[in-house]
């Protein structure tokens, strides 16, 4: 059982499983080419493998609160982390072709539980000890990405193969991961929410509309870094494409210590004026980048960016915690799966615009829309009161 006296367990637990989805989500980034090139697949094979695993990913976070209700959180964390990390072995040993499609659905399916589960279990561990929990949490998603950009490229540069590249470090996080979820115990998951008691699921209502607009932009941005930047890289500037990912790198980097001075910021600033400043930051950031072509300004746009990302999704996410109009679970739920599938789907969306406007006039827009957004939270400022 949860109890007062032992709360760091449960916070380095939840921490964990974060590291973990972090860990997963990087590491599939450079299995991609070896799949493509081991199973001989054409780019339409793979895009549909891609999207197999996004497809995967969301319904997992949309049947994660069923699964919770279930099994308990702890079940729950648990098996979903493990087969993680199992899928994601099975994909770094190159499985046959006709593995390979229901291996990457169980991939983004189990990631999608663990991202949830984690951001369920944070919200809940918020209220209870009366912390801000959730920016550090998804900080350490932010250093298990690149924990495995750095071991991985680093054991690979040793020649090792790229399956003991990823197992090595997904089996020892996982160990610490699975270890450390043993604290949590059997814990009833808001169950003060008496109102809502037996709603698992319900359509976004009041707030929690507004907030996942917030998180699906944000996350739009972030998938778009992810997918596009190194491409943006080598068309702004002479870089070597060695190094074309050097622009995400530095924007999680920058994101990772925002959010671990998360807790700071949202302590003397509040949350209105870190999602505010966050998005505005987020539109400077872009729109610099548009005119920008030294690359050492990129560079800084970037981290401008990724400091300005780190906090906004966490705290919409707390504040579906605090709302009373709809089910806490069912709210944070729905605002992490639509961030998490604009994450996802969002750079397909930047990849059409770029066919339209060019990818720099994509990235410009992103700076529009960012730009907009600010002016609807300053409009739409009552809802932050609820925290």
């Amino acid at each position: 059982m949860f109890c007062a006296n032992r709360p760091a367990g449960t916070v380095f637990a939840t921490r964990a499983a974060f590291a973990l989805a972090g860990f997963a989500i990087a590491s599939w980034a450079p299995l991609v080419p070896y799949i493509k090139e081991e199973l001989s697949l054409t780019h339409l094979e793979l895009s549909r493998i891609i999207l197999l695993m996004g497809t995967g990913s969301i319904i997992g976070m949309l049947l994660i609160s069923f699964f919770i209700s279930f099994a308990g959180i702890q079940n729950a964390l648990s098996l979903s982390a493990a087969a993680l990390t199992g899928s994601l072995l099975l994909l770094a040993a190159m499985p046959p072709v006709h593995w390979l499609a229901p291996t990457v659905f169980i991939f983004g399916l189990t990631l999608g539980c663990v991202e949830v589960g984690g951001n369920i279990y944070g919200t809940h561990l918020e209220k209870t000890t009366k912390r801000i929990l959730l920016p550090s949490m998804h900080g350490c998603y932010s250093l298990g990405e690149i924990i495995a950009l750095a071991i991985i490229c680093a054991l690979i540069f040793l020649k090792f193969s790229i399956f003991t590249a990823i197992a090595i470090p997904s089996v020892i996080l996982t160990g610490i991961t699975l270890n450390a979820l043993r604290s949590i115990g059997s814990v009833a998951i808001f169950d003060s929410d008496k109102k809502h008691k037996e709603k698992l699921f319900v359509l976004p209502k009041g707030a929690v509309i507004f907030f996942a607009f917030i998180s699906s932009l944000i996350y739009m941005v972030e998938g778009g870094m992810l997918d596009w930047s190194g491409l943006f890289l080598l068309q702004k500037t002479d870089i070597s494409i060695g190094f074309a990912s050097s622009a995400y790198i530095v924007l999680i980097i920058a994101m990772a210590a925002g959010r671990f001075s998360g807790a700071y910021l949202i302590g003397k600033f509040k949350n209105y004026k870190v999602v505010l400043g966050g998005v505005s930051l987020c539109a400077t950031a872009l729109l610099a980048v548009y005119f920008a072509q030294n690359l050492i300004v990129i560079y800084a746009c970037f981290m401008v960016l990724g400091f300005a990302l780190a906090n906004i999704m966490p705290i919409c996410i707390s504040l579906a915690g605090k709302q009373q109009s709809m089910p806490v679970i069912a709210a944070v739920s729905s605002i992490s799966t639509c961030g998490y599938g604009a994450l996802i789907l969002g750079p397909a969306l930047i990849g059409f615009m770029s066919e339209l406007i060019t990818l720099n006039g994509a990235f410009g827009a992103l700076g529009l829309m960012s730009l907009a957004l600010s002016f609807i939270i300053i409009y739409k400022r009552r809802l932050f009161a609820i925290a």
